[in-house]
């Protein structure tokens, strides 16, 4: 048996030792499930051999007489093909012993996740820690708060520190290139589902999957080279549980997931990564109207970028920049970025650039360059790139297309046209009710708010009408 097969057999066993839960099943997954297998021509018996599991389970499946973990869902869809979609239908929830979720009477400490670690090995301590708290005591860390101060540190630190010895490890277990090319799929699919569905929809998927899977390989044997493969595809599913987080409006937990991606990203001297999440630290503080802080992140993310080589990340990092600029007011440094931005952008070969920036492109930075506009009060220029913004993989990436929309909308309600503004506006509610995320939801407030000393206005009648709803779900 090869070294993967082994893997991702042990990967379903594990769930094993991990606290009892409940699992949350679409009643469409059976028929789903067999429909794909049927126009893949594979057998049950076939398809157990590949997921590892046995035909009769499968068989019930497919019957709808057993459930799927979200794990196995996962292993279905790379199988045959799902692109996440049954994994998208299986939700699992934690229960302690007397079936109470996250049922837990002690407090969180405060300062968990915020340290960036001296070292690689006490940075993975620190990360497991993260990783086993959130699992346990979810309910106390919710309660964590938010302070873009808290990036500065670990981003100066990633500037000025010197390099890691390079990180190996002395455990039982032997970790090799299959086990982290495991680690790598199974974060994209993950990544594919929270661009499709947002980050309530994965978060605690990936954590258990952190904590369940990935800490035990950090604490396994493997030689230098592995170490660094291992510790980069570790700090992008931690960053991806930050994200993931940050898009459920977990603020304060967030940050110190992303403070941890960045330790391990340093550890494994990964330049682009460590790019990436800095810059997702600029985004955060921008949407928190941290200002001065999201300029000041955004600027160490293109320095790190410059240094890695990677074009696409600088450019993120520019427009990044002046979103921060912008939200500041500050007219001019926003202009002076975005000229910035589009120049990097023009000279960025995406063909070879990392896998996970694969979202960073034109309808991206049209985005980008609207919500910059936007939060200038510019509508019409706003008006433009939202449209332009909207040229994109609508399916892939819902939760941007229903940020788009919601973007357009504002931009002709400032702009002064209500009843288009309206009409976009009905088409971002739409768009948002498949989602599991905060900041749709929020973007549909700001929205309702602008609008709401117009309800006179017919059309903004019904679009307020039809966004209530969602804005009050929970």
């Amino acid at each position: 048996m090869n070294p993967r097969t082994t893997h991702e057999m042990s990967f379903v066993a594990r769930e094993r030792g991990m606290p009892r839960r409940s699992v949350l099943v679409d009643p469409a997954f059976p028929s789903r499930l067999k429909e794909l297998r049927e126009q893949r021509g594979v057998s049950l018996r076939r398809l157990g051999q590949q997921v590892h599991c046995s035909h009769g389970f499968l068989w019930d499946l497919e019957a709808g007489k057993k459930q799927p973990s979200v794990s196995v869902a996962l292993l279905l869809d790379g199988a045959l093909g799902g692109n996440g979609e049954l994994s998208a239908m299986v939700r699992e929830m934690s229960a302690d012993s007397s079936g109470h979720k996250d049922a837990r009477d002690h407090d969180a400490p405060s300062g968990l996740g915020l340290e960036f670690a001296p070292d690689w090995r006490q940075g993975v301590a620190l990360a497991v820690d993260l990783w086993q708290e959130d699992v346990q005591r979810r309910k106390m860390l919710r309660a964590v708060g938010f302070s873009a101060t808290a990036f500065m540190a670990p981003a100066m630190r990633w500037l000025v520190s010197p390099m890691d010895e390079r990180p190996s490890g002395d455990g039982d277990r032997l970790i090799g290139e299959p086990d982290v090319e495991t680690v790598k799929r199974i974060t994209a699919t993950y990544r594919t589902l929270d661009n499709q569905f947002g980050g309530g929809h994965v978060r605690e998927s990936i954590v258990r999957f952190l904590q369940g899977e990935v800490a035990a390989m950090l604490q396994g044997r493997y030689d230098a080279n592995t170490g660094r493969a291992l510790l980069s595809a570790a700090a992008e599913a931690t960053q991806l549980a930050g994200w993931a987080s940050y898009d459920i409006g977990m603020n304060g937990l967030a940050q110190r997931y992303m403070i941890q991606a960045l330790r391990l990203a340093y550890g494994a001297g990964d330049r682009a990564l460590g790019a990436e999440i800095l810059a997702a630290m600029s985004h955060q503080a921008a949407y928190l109207k941290a200002s001065a802080h999201a300029v000041d992140l955004a600027r160490a993310a293109g320095r790190v970028a410059a240094e890695a080589g990677i074009k696409a990340i600088e450019a993120e990092s520019a427009v990044l920049k002046a979103q921060g600029h912008a939200s500041g007011g500050d007219e001019a440094a926003c202009a002076k970025a975005l000229d910035r931005a589009k120049r990097a952008f023009d000279k960025a070969d995406r063909t070879s650039a990392p896998q996970w920036i694969g979202y960073f492109d034109e309808s991206y930075l049209a985005a980008k360059f609207g919500h910059c506009f936007a939060a200038l009060g510019r509508g019409d220029l706003a008006r433009r790139f939202a449209e332009r913004s909207l040229d994109m993989d609508g399916r892939h990436y819902a939760r941007g297309k229903q940020f788009n929309l919601a973007l357009l909308a504002t931009a002709h309600a400032q702009a002064g046209d209500l009843d288009q503004a309206s009409a976009v506006g009905m088409q971002a509610v739409d768009a948002a009710e498949g989602l599991d995320s905060m900041r749709a939801r929020d973007y549909l407030g700001e929205l309702a708010d602008r609008l709401a000393k117009h309800v006179g206005l017919p059309a903004v009648r019904e679009f307020t009408e039809r966004a209530r709803p969602v804005l009050t779900a929970v």
